[in-house]
């Protein structure tokens, strides 16, 4: 398998080129050069994601992927749930609460396995922070974490400023999301030695495809598949894990109020206005790096829909009231476009954190260490790719 980049000016890599580079250098993102079938007989959460990471081309994964799931809370690792008339996927239940635990758990191994020594250099909407900061630790890895100042979570920020490792810098911009993904690529142009954990980082991709081809395997047949999103790259899993041959028949988009791919799916084309700060802080997004790599027409091969603050809680509240499940808001946005795509086919919500994380009032599992009464440490810097190139010095 081999990867070239988006924008068609950089090499050929193998799938541990893609890996270790991060973004090509032509500041395009590696895609590989064909869609690989998936195999048959999938049974376990483990055999999907060993299947995933070697049809892309990775190497010797077992081991690691073992290790990565030892690291969740859950016999499954990704169970599926029945509430009323839908599938969940639950895929909170990670070290740090997120989906984001799937990729990184497995994609930091990886790099450290590539590596002896390195500093990753990430951007986060909420959730990846965390996650890479969790799978990091448990390597020889350093790692620089960026997020939007007060555009995460309190539990979100907490989880990334009061590790207490020195080997991790959480740094807050005085911006939005797009800010930080744009100067983590443009550090990544001027820096060869950055690795990148980050969704423009294929490795993630496929992790995510392992889960995909799982839930595919234990649902069995046709069905429909929602799934939250703001950078696209839960979706392009999604999409991916379809045309290798998981029998997912449609894939439906879900935003909040920074509905740029919900306008692209349903419109044709969309306007990039400011990001709109919500209460599902992961998905406000305007700039959704992951579109680059996908080259069909969104018009016809997703449906989408979008929800608000207020749609959002008044879903959180039905399916509350109705079946006594806890949606946290992310995935609301999910459940709500899943009112307006039902079919007939089983209906697959993809679950993407845990409502703790948004919602002081509920309380953690039991095994989550409490965030409560640590010192929290992080610098803070503008939009500014000099700040952060003084960062990295």
């Amino acid at each position: 398998m081999r990867y070239s980049s988006t924008r068609g000016e950089a090499d050929l890599v193998t799938f541990a080129g893609a890996l270790v580079n991060g973004l090509a250098p032509d500041g395009g993102l590696y895609t590989p050069e064909s869609i690989p079938t998936a195999p048959l007989g999938i049974q376990t959460y483990q055999q999907a994601m060993v299947s995933a990471l070697e049809a892309f081309g990775a190497v010797d994964v077992a081991g690691i992927v073992s290790e990565a799931a030892a690291a969740f809370h859950h016999p499954d690792v990704a169970p599926i749930v029945e509430v009323g008339d839908r599938l969940v996927l639950e895929l909170f239940h990670g070290p740090t609460l997120s989906f984001k635990d799937h990729a990184l758990q497995v994609v930091c191994r990886l790099l450290a396995r590539e590596v002896e020594a390195g500093v990753v250099l990430g951007a986060t909407s909420g959730d990846t922070g965390s996650a890479a900061i969790e799978a990091i630790s448990r390597t020889h890895l350093k790692i620089v974490m960026l997020f939007p100042e007060g555009r995460v979570s309190d539990f979100q920020r907490r989880q990334m400023t009061t590790t207490g490792d020195h080997d991790v810098r959480a740094v807050a911009v005085r911006g939005t999301f797009d800010d930080c993904q744009r100067m983590v690529k443009e550090s990544f142009a001027a820096n060869d030695h950055l690795l990148a954990v980050n969704s423009i980082n294929f490795a993630r991709v496929a992790a995510q495809v392992g889960y995909h081809l799982y839930a595919s395997s234990q649902i069995g047949e046709p069905h429909d598949i929602v799934v939250p999103t703001g950078n696209f790259g839960n979706v392009y899993s999604a999409w991916l894990a379809k045309q290798m041959g998981a029998e997912i028949a449609s894939i439906t988009i879900a935003n909040n109020s920074n509905h740029y791919l919900a306008d692209l799916v349903n419109v044709g084309q969309a306007e990039r206005a400011a990001v709109i700060p919500t209460i599902a802080p992961a998905m406000d997004i305007q700039v959704p790096s992951n579109f680059e790599r996908f080259k069909g027409d969104p018009t016809t091969e997703f449906r989408a829909s979008w929800s608000d603050d207020a749609q959002m809680r008044s879903t959180i509240a039905r399916v509350d009231g109705l079946y006594g499940y806890r949606l946290d808001p992310h995935t609301a946005t999910a459940w709500a476009a899943g009112d307006e795509t039902k079919t007939d086919r089983p209906m697959l919500i993809v679950s993407t954190a845990h409502p703790a994380k948004f919602d002081d009032s509920i309380d953690p599992p039991t095994w989550f260490p409490s965030l409560e009464g640590r010192s929290e440490h992080f610098s803070t810097i503008d939009p500014d790719a000099s700040e952060l190139a003084h960062l990295l010095r």
